[in-house]
Formats: structure tokens, sequence, C-alpha cells
């Protein structure tokens, strides 16, 4: 199929959270301000110079990438129903007990964030996303007219894309 010549906007995103036991939390009444880095190269560049003319370029170190977003505050807590604090915290309500997508190595409770790209809507034949594996999660608050929950995430575990065939 030929490229999409459909922009998209904020109304074609979803934020999805998953853990590593297939649970999954999609993200709601958020601004629809998803931002994300490192979708191109991910490795540092070693640039290799003779005498101080640039010869070459190797990979260094593997670089974190980073996430944010921000959604209106509804509950803090639930202990019935899943609610996003408590799911980036390994203790969702209606989910029992999640199981973090670190694995051995990692001590801190991580998620995949997976975003959604509608794109079937718009005649492509495929939607799109991009999955961000391993991902540490942090939440702040500030209030306003609505209140705000702002996240920022690392991203530990690259990014996975999907498309179009």
């Amino acid at each position: 199929m030929a490229a999409s010549t459909t922009v998209k906007v904020r109304r074609d995103g979803t934020i999805t959270l998953l853990d590593a036991a297939a649970h999954t939390f999609v993200v709601s009444y958020e601004d629809g301000n998803f931002s994300a880095d490192l979708l191109g190269a991910d490795d540092d560049e070693i640039i290799i110079r003779d005498r101080g003319e640039i010869v070459g370029l190797r990979k260094g170190d593997s670089q974190a990438g980073s996430l944010s977003w921000s959604v209106h505050l509804r509950e803090l807590t639930n202990g019935s129903a899943d609610v996003i604090l408590d799911f980036i915290n390994g203790n969702g309500g209606a989910s029992g007990a999640l199981t973090s997508t670190g694995g051995t190595g990692y001590e801190q409770f991580l998620l995949d964030v997976k975003l959604g790209i509608e794109g079937t809507d718009h005649g492509e034949s495929a939607d799109g996303s991009a999955t961000f594996a391993k991902c540490l999660i942090r939440a702040d608050m500030s209030e306003g007219d609505p209140d705000v929950l702002n996240f920022s995430a690392t991203v530990l575990g690259g990014v996975t894309k999907t498309g179009q065939a």
C-alpha cells in the first residue's frame, strides 16, 4: 500500500499501559499531549577522528528514552477499580496483582506504554502503534480547573513500531 497522506491528530491516538501478565489500562480523560523521544537512533554516537578529521562513526551506549503525557484527575486510588495511579505503581484495584515488565535485574515496577494511532478509519490498511518497553513511570499533580496528573516515563527497553505493510 502507498504511504499515508492522512495527517494524524490527537484524536487519532490512544495510550494503553500494559503489564507483563496481559493486564491493560486504557488512559482516558487525557489532554492529547503525549510526547516521546528516541523514535530514531537510540545509541550514543562515538565519533572516530584521525587528527581532528571525522573518519567514522560507531555505536556507543544504548540510551534511555523518555515519554510524557497528562490526564485530568478523577481519583487518586480505588480498591475495586483500576485507576491510573494504582496501575503505574503495580497495585491495580480491578486487575489485582500486576506483574512488572522489567523481569530479572529491574527492582522498580515497570510497564510497557503503547501509543495506538488510528489508521483504518482513514482508509489505511492498518492502525499504527509505538510500544515503549520497560517504562519507569512517575507522576505529579497540579491543581487547577481541572486538576491534572502529569506523567513522565523513562524508557529502558526500546520502542517497537507497527503500521501498514
